[in-house]
C-alpha cells in the first residue's frame, strides 16, 4: 500500500537564524522568523511548527512543553540545511514557484515584465525574463533569477540526498 505524501514541516525561528529562514522560505517553506520576540512569545507560536534555535535555554523550555525543536549547529549555511535534510528526511529543491518571498514568508506569484517594470531595475529587466512578486500587498517584493540563483542552486547541489525512510 502507496504511503499518502507526508505535510511539508512548518518552522519557526528564533532571532539567531534570520538567514536561514530567507533560505527555508526561498525554499517554499512556511517559516515564522521571531527576530526580538521573548522566548515565552515564541513558544506560544509552535504549534504544529518545529522551532529551530541554537538557544540551549530555549531549546530546553520546548522540549519540556512537548514542542519538537532543532538546533541546526553553527556552521556555514549548507551545513544547516544538511543537518536538517538529514534530521528530517527531506529534500531541499530551489524551484522558484514554490518559493515564498524570503522577507515575509507570503507566497510568491509568476508575473510578466510589463506588471513589474517600474520596479526593477533596467538592467536587470532587460536581462531577465522571469519574475515572481510576493502576494502580501504591504510587501509586493519582485524577484528574479539573478547572479545570486547560481549560487543557490550550488549550495543546493552540494548537499547529499538523505537516505529514504524505511
Amino acid at each position: 500500500m502507496e504511503q499518502p505524501p507526508r505535510e511539508q514541516p512548518k518552522f519557526i525561528l528564533d532571532g539567531m537564524l534570520g538567514s536561514l529562514a530567507r533560505w527555508l522560505r526561498l525554499l517554499g517553506f512556511n517559516t515564522l522568523y521571531y527576530e526580538t520576540q521573548s522566548d515565552d512569545e515564541i513558544l506560544e507560536q509552535t504549534e504544529h511548527r518545529i522551532l529551530l534555535t541554537r538557544d540551549k535555554t530555549l531549546l530546553v523550555r520546548a522540549q519540556k512543553h512537548g514542542v519538537m525543536v532543532i538546533n541546526p549547529g553553527s556552521g556555514l549555511i549548507q551545513e544547516m540545511l544538511q543537518h536538517l535534510q538529514d534530521r528530517l528526511r527531506i529534500c531541499f529543491l530551489g524551484d522558484p514557484n514554490q518559493s515564498r518571498c524570503p522577507q515575509c514568508n507570503s507566497h510568491l506569484k509568476s508575473t510578466t515584465r510589463k506588471e513589474i517594470q517600474d520596479r526593477v531595475p533596467k538592467k536587470s529587466l532587460d536581462r531577465h525574463h522571469q519574475f515572481w512578486q510576493c502576494l502580501n500587498p504591504q510587501c509586493g517584493k519582485v524577484y528574479w533569477q539573478g547572479r545570486h540563483w547560481t549560487r543557490i542552486q550550488q549550495t543546493l547541489d552540494n548537499l547529499r540526498i538523505p537516505p529514504k525512510e524505511q
